[in-house]
């Protein structure tokens, strides 16, 4: 008898435990995606249109707090000093702002 209850709750504790942690996961992910749309939208507001600055929002874990990364490409990096502060005005306190300006790319060395 409880053997057959201990390999139940078992059997249970297999099949619920990865499930709710999908469940979680998917609910961070969620969030992060509204969040994301949220700082999109402030960032469009600012620079009245579409602009060649990218989001990111990495949802937060248990170990590690949410992160916002701003990337742009080489030469447009004033975008991003002008749209960081309307940004952090819409993350929230547990998210880091990241901001990732854009390299040239060098030109290809020719082996001689």
């Amino acid at each position: 008898m409880l053997t057959t209850v201990f390999s139940m709750i078992l059997l249970v504790a297999i099949v619920a435990v990865p499930l709710v942690w999908r469940i979680r996961a998917d609910r961070q992910r969620d969030r992060a995606d509204v969040l994301r749309a949220d700082i999109r939208s402030a960032i469009n507001r600012r620079l009245h249109g579409e602009s060649l600055l990218a989001v990111e929002v990495v949802p937060k874990t248990l170990w590690h707090p949410g992160r916002i990364v701003l990337r742009t490409p080489a030469g447009y990096e004033d975008l991003t000093d002008a749209v960081w502060r309307d940004v952090a005005k819409h993350m929230p306190f547990d998210y880091d702002l990241v901001v990732k300006p854009g390299h040239a790319e060098e030109p290809l060395q020719r082996a001689a």
